[in-house]
């Protein structure tokens, strides 16, 4: 009988999802038992004991963190699921996206092959490492990835073995750079063909990267690498530290310092420079004014709103848009729950998008995909008797999750038509 598998993945941009559907595809390609591609905000932990195999990834966070939707997902496997190893017999591997900018590369595949074998489980092949955006090549690589584990699973293909920290040479060679010439001032010079001896996909021992006979300098562009599990911590010599971290100060300094100006002169006591009849002037504390756009204003009238169309007129103007059914009016605040960056409606996907970190909602402002932990709110509203103008007003909104939408009728979260 064949052998169940789940993938389940977290996503920002897309681009680990995209791995997820890759990898189904091998999986489905080589005859598996896939049982479906879920994100961890559409799972329980406790699903995962049901099925006999588990693919799971996420981005890297930052400095080998979990993503922001991954956290609660593995706090939950921690307290459910490693007392009594709940996951034993689960035969498993790990996938992530990641960026080299950071010192440790792709941790996000080290972690939740940890908490796999926490639980019990058993990892059966290398995780891999999607850096940044996906092309044609680790697309493929990603779905041979999820077709060799089903061979490995079915006994026609050996486990591999656990592959510790890759050396800093052995992922220069991954990225198609030759080691000897970042040691001879060279860094980042592109290896001759012929010269990279490393084949991703040859590991046959723990800590080595092994080449094939016919192995040829044709790796991954730097945009898409595609890297086993457990790559090297990255390690700067005393001198090079000393510069990142002089630049990284100058950075952060005038970073607080252009914020200090932008704030002393938007908000109350801020400074003010200019030319009195007593020459130049400069004040702080002297602005004792604070502008900020209204928070209640008129939108037009019911009728000038389609029946079933999202209207995003007030878009740009006032961070809102407008959703007229056949019994009710509402107004959303245009406000990505993540970290407040503003959602554009995608018309031919019928969903808000989040610009920043990938959330998505759906017209009433539902979240369902991507890091927001909650529906965007809703705005206050009423008709003004004296001309029948729909008033919307920002300083009070309603929230989905804790009950809040059904508060409407003649004023509230809607308008009853």
């Amino acid at each position: 009988m064949a052998k169940s598998i789940l993938i389940v993945y977290s996503t920002g941009g897309g681009n680990t999802r995209n791995s997820a559907e890759a990898i189904a595809e091998g999986v489905k390609q080589a005859g598996g038992d896939l049982k479906g591609v879920k994100n961890v905000t559409e799972i329980s932990v406790d699903e995962l004991a049901k099925y006999d195999c588990l693919l799971i990834g996420e981005p890297t966070w930052g400095d080998g963190e979990h993503y922001d939707d991954y956290l609660p997902f593995d706090a939950a496997i921690k307290e459910k699921l490693v007392a009594g190893k709940k996951l034993a017999g689960k035969q498993c591997a790990a996938f992530a996206g990641c960026d080299r900018a950071y010192s440790i590369f792709g941790n996000a595949v080290d972690m939740i092959e940890d908490r796999l074998m926490e639980c019990g489980a058993e990892i059966m092949q290398q995780g891999i490492k999607v850096e940044l955006e996906h092309n044609e090549h680790s697309l493929a690589f990603c779905k041979k990835w999820g077709h060799d584990f089903v061979k490995r699973v079915n006994g026609e293909m050996p486990k591999q073995p656990y592959i510790p920290r890759m050396t800093h040479d052995d992922a220069d060679r991954v990225k198609g750079i030759d080691p000897a010439s970042r040691k001879k001032g060279a860094a980042g010079a592109p290896a001759a063909a012929g010269a990279v001896k490393a084949a991703v996909t040859n590991a046959k021992q723990p800590g080595t990267v092994r080449a094939k006979p016919e192995a040829k300098a044709t790796m991954l562009p730097y945009r898409a690498t595609v890297a086993p599990a457990r790559t090297f911590e990255k390690k700067f010599a005393p001198n090079e530290l000393a510069r990142r971290r002089f630049v990284q100060a100058g950075t952060y300094g005038g970073i607080a310092l252009i914020s200090a100006a932008v704030a002393a002169y938007f908000f109350p006591g801020g400074w003010q420079v200019g030319f009195s009849r007593n020459g130049p002037y400069f004040s702080i504390g002297s602005k004792n004014v604070l502008f900020e756009p209204p928070t209640e204003f008129k939108i037009g009238t019911v009728d000038e709103y389609q029946v079933g169309k999202v209207d995003v007129r007030w878009q740009t103007r006032f961070r809102v848009w407008v959703v007229r059914e056949a019994n009710k009016l509402y107004v959303g605040l245009l406000v990505c729950t993540h970290l407040g960056c503003t959602p554009d409606w995608k018309e031919a996907e019928n969903k808000f998008k989040c610009p920043c970190h990938g959330s998505g909602y759906y017209q009433d402002g539902v979240n369902f995909e991507g890091p927001a932990p909650r529906p965007m709110e809703h705005c206050d509203v009423r008709i003004d008797p004296a001309d029948g103008q729909i008033v919307v007003n920002k300083g009070k909104t309603y929230r989905s999750d804790k009950g809040e939408w059904s508060q409407g009728g003649s004023s509230g979260a809607y308008i009853a038509l």
